[in-house]
């Protein structure tokens, strides 16, 4: 055999430089085109074989090996090695397969895992991303995408080297719209399946001043930080109206009224509430009672806190009916819904940022009162068979403290716990 190899070899190198050689099983003649024509009917050409490229030195362009890692031919194009070649890349060009691998049938991906914090508002960075487990049969190029919810999304893509279970990353993109639990469905390219994974988003931490909303119904409402307390800057406006004939009743449902039983009223002005309602139902002194989650009715003692924030005496505050000086006006606010007198003159008219308005009340005969003269708010803190509110009137600066029955109708502001 030894010798036989030599006198091919020697055949080559004294042929010729336009001669042609034939290796072969039979006695064909080499084709015309080939400078070497290597044929046999039941044996391959076996070229160099190697697990990394790099163990070229200098490889000369045109260099031909199968790489162990892709398990692929791979030839050196003078610059760089090429991809995969003679595969079925769909028309790319660019010399890679597509892998044969699944993600599932529908059901949850496999081994999930779900990287980074997710946020309310908050752009996705690099550490947002999912994790999963594939089955990978061949090798190739992969891509997975995932739908669009909630103003983000999942992708991602590669090479698999490696057949078996392997584990890929998805990266995050966008920016989740609303606090709430996400289930996206992940797409895998070239038939790979479908498969499911959930993302919670956690609500934004609220600051006081910042726009506050109500996940029962997504009402938004302002707020104000007034000394150590912080304030919805709207009245409450959450529930079903109902007509003013009818008292408000413990039915599992929220209801209000709206002045002169018309639904933009309570757009502008707020919803306004038997104190029952107001309470939910309970007679504890600063319960959450209708206020949204974290917030509450304000007791006496924290409508007292406020007027002495804003310039009463405790000895003022702690006294019945009218008092104190401009607490009144600088409470009140939207100067255009009030009527034109002493409190929306003042000059200290809205400083506070409460913004207080005018929307008057329910009578406890089921009449309505004095919108755009007059604003009453309940504390959830009980006078007798009574309870307590506080008023504001269009022609007197200061405000007023007194009892009042519990079936009449108020408007409500919450204050943070």
């Amino acid at each position: 055999m030894k010798k036989i190899l030599i006198i091919l070899i020697s055949l080559v190198v004294i042929l010729p430089v336009q001669a042609q050689v034939s290796i072969s099983t039979t006695t064909d003649n080499p084709d015309p085109s080939a400078m070497l024509d290597v044929q046999s009917t039941n044996k391959g050409l076996l070229p160099p074989r190697l697990s990394d490229t790099n163990q070229v030195s200098n490889p000369a362009a045109g260099l031909l090996i199968y790489d162990l890692s892709t398990h692929c031919m791979r030839y050196y194009n003078g610059t760089q090695w090429s991809d995969c070649m003679g595969c079925n890349n769909s028309g790319s060009g660019s010399g890679s397969s597509n892998a044969n691998y699944t993600i599932g049938t529908g059901g949850s991906c496999a081994n999930t895992s779900v990287n980074g914090t997710y946020t309310e508002g908050v752009a996705l960075d690099g550490s947002n991303t999912v994790t999963m487990d594939v089955n990978v049969t061949s090798t190739g190029t992969w891509s997975i995408n995932t739908d669009t919810i909630n103003g983000y999304s999942f992708s991602g893509s590669g090479t698999f080297t490696s057949t078996g279970t392997v584990q890929v990353t998805l990266d995050g993109s966008g920016t989740p719209a609303a606090a709430q639990t996400d289930n996206f469905t992940a797409t895998a390219d070239n038939g790979g399946g479908t498969c499911t994974f959930d993302v919670t988003v956690n609500a934004a931490a609220f600051s006081c001043g910042n726009q506050l909303t109500d996940s029962r119904d997504n009402q938004t409402y302002n707020t104000v930080q007034l000394g150590s307390q912080c304030w919805m800057a709207e009245n409450l406006n959450i529930g079903t109206m109902i007509n003013n004939s009818n008292d408000q009743t413990n039915n599992s449902t929220i209801e209000k009224y709206c002045y002169n039983n018309d639904a933009t009223n309570c757009d502008t002005y707020g919803g306004l509430y038997q104190w029952n309602e107001a309470m939910d139902y309970t007679t504890t002194a600063g319960a959450q009672g209708i206020c949204p989650s974290g917030w509450h009715l304000p007791t006496d003692d924290e409508w007292k806190t406020l007027e002495m924030q804003l310039g009463m005496s405790q000895t003022q505050a702690d006294n019945q009916g009218w008092r104190g000086t401009d607490e009144g006006s600088k409470m009140a606010g939207n100067e255009p819904l009030w009527n034109n007198g002493n409190l929306d003159q003042n000059a200290n008219f809205g400083s506070s940022g409460l913004t207080v308005l005018p929307g008057g009340y329910r009578h406890s005969n089921s009449a309505f009162y004095n919108k755009d003269e007059n604003a009453y708010m309940w504390t959830s803190s009980m006078s007798g068979s009574d309870s307590w509110y506080r008023g504001l009137y269009y022609d007197y600066t200061s405000v007023n403290r007194h009892d009042l029955l519990r079936d009449s109708g108020l408007s409500i502001r919450c204050v943070k716990d």
